[in-house]
């Protein structure tokens, strides 16, 4: 019978699991082609970032994997820069049943600063008319 009741306990432990959200906001995508952020250009530096999640003892979890933490790491390289383009991102798993198991998430890619789209990059208007000066 005690047979039975550790098959039992070790088959609901291999059971368990955890679920986390890796990217915690809405994602935008759009189809229409922004010209400057199409090549890394001159000015975008090739970064690397990373965040792994673990867990221990099928139970104890150490740290948390997610896309925002890779991608946070990432940019961190490249001071100014606030975009990402032309990346990959790669997931790697780990697994040494029932002590360990570990996930990775790596992004790869260039770092740009991207065009604000608010007129700041745009050349500076006209001055405004000045008022009409009195004829005599």
């Amino acid at each position: 019978m005690k047979a039975f009741t550790y098959a039992g306990l070790v088959l609901a432990l291999s059971a368990l699991g955890c679920t986390t959200q890796t990217v915690p906001g809405p994602l935008v995508v759009s189809t229409r082609p922004l010209p400057e952020l199409g090549t890394p250009g001159p000015s975008g530096k090739l970064v690397t970032g990373e965040s792994c999640g673990r867990v221990v003892l099928l139970i104890i979890p150490v740290g948390f994997a997610t896309a925002e933490s890779a991608y946070n790491d990432a940019l961190s390289q490249a001071p100014g820069a606030d975009t990402i383009v032309n990346y990959e991102e790669r997931v790697t798993n780990l697994f040494a049943f029932p002590f360990y198991y570990q996930v990775c998430t790596e992004i790869h890619g260039y770092a740009v600063a991207s065009k604000s789209s608010g007129g700041a990059d745009k050349p500076a208007d006209k001055p405004a008319d000045k008022p009409a000066e009195k004829s005599e």
